[in-house]
């Protein structure tokens, strides 16, 4: 089947919320971020999910993954036989992975952990080209998780974390300049999208958020962070959700929230979709684990029905 003919109209996610500098404000016992979402309103994936969602007319797909070490898989084994796999950390096991083996699609996986939005547009990471190249008019679907790195996300996460562990060369975290960066992921995600959108005019184009890491409130045992470092990540998370709804309203591309498909998952919960600070050997600190690649996996594949 020709590749536009699953090709949809993305769906409004939301109306745009203004989005003012991140501050911290005072907050109560429970130490909530604000009123930022990612529509937390909308049905989450639950572990009743987990199934094959495949759509009709998939098989045979020329499907190609861009991102960072949220699409790669960190730690997930086994790595895949691709080019740079051991480099990049991707694993065969990754959203995309389950994704190609679940419809039937022939993936080329071009994600990378510490990737940003200029190692798929402009700028080659180490020997690796940027992972636009991948993309052409022949593809036919593509999904990409990125912005994490380029607000120094999971970096700032685990620089807290090394500090209030008694940590050493931990280094620092400049609010103000993720402040800075935050101010402008949307365009960035944007600058993304169009790009694969011109390169590949009849793919679909699925842009997927980072997943749930903490709690709505408070924290736990292996989480540590304190409370007003808690409501400053959590508010970097929501202001990023917000980024990748307004990105792809923009850019008639289809969002799958994995932020809030997460929710209840996160890395304090019973049942995590991402590891703690201080993982199992070999894992990787607040990133997915197999449940997480999963979870994001029936979502894609939700939206491709």
């Amino acid at each position: 089947m020709a590749a536009n003919k699953i090709r949809r109209n993305a769906l409004a996610a939301c109306a745009a919320l203004a989005i003012g500098t991140l501050t911290l404000t005072a907050c109560d016992s429970g130490d909530t971020a604000g009123s930022l979402t990612d529509g937390t309103s909308a049905k989450p994936a639950t572990d009743g999910d987990l199934t094959n969602l495949s759509a009709p007319g998939t098989q045979g797909l020329n499907y190609v993954a861009l991102g960072s070490s949220f699409a790669a898989g960190p730690s997930i084994p086994p790595i895949q036989s691709s080019s740079g796999a051991a480099e990049c950390q991707r694993s065969g096991n990754n959203y995309a992975s389950i994704v190609a083996r679940d419809i039937g699609a022939k993936l080329t996986d071009v994600t990378c952990s510490g990737a940003t939005t200029a190692n798929i547009l402009t700028t080659n990471q180490g020997s690796r080209p940027p992972q636009i190249n991948a993309v052409n008019s022949a593809t036919d679907l593509v999904t990409i998780t990125i912005g994490g790195n380029d607000i120094n996300y999971l970096g700032s996460m685990n620089t807290y974390s090394c500090q209030n562990t008694g940590g050493k060369n931990c280094g620092t975290v400049d609010q103000n300049a993720m402040n800075s960066a935050i101010g402008g992921i949307r365009q960035r995600l944007e600058n993304v999208l169009n790009a694969v959108h011109a390169r590949a005019p009849r793919a679909r184009v699925l842009l997927v958020s980072y997943s749930s890491i903490l709690p709505d409130t408070g924290g736990c045992t292996g989480v540590p962070l304190n409370q007003d470092q808690r409501i400053f990540e959590r508010t970097v998370s929501a202001r990023l959700a917000q980024a990748n709804i307004d990105a792809t309203n923009n850019t008639h591309s289809t969002l799958v929230r994995f932020r809030t498909g997460s929710h209840g998952h996160d890395a304090c919960s019973a049942s995590p979709w991402v590891e703690k600070y201080q993982p199992a050997s070999g894992r990787a600190s607040y990133h997915p684990n197999e449940a997480g690649m999963k979870g994001a996996a029936s979502l894609v594949e939700a939206a491709l029905r």
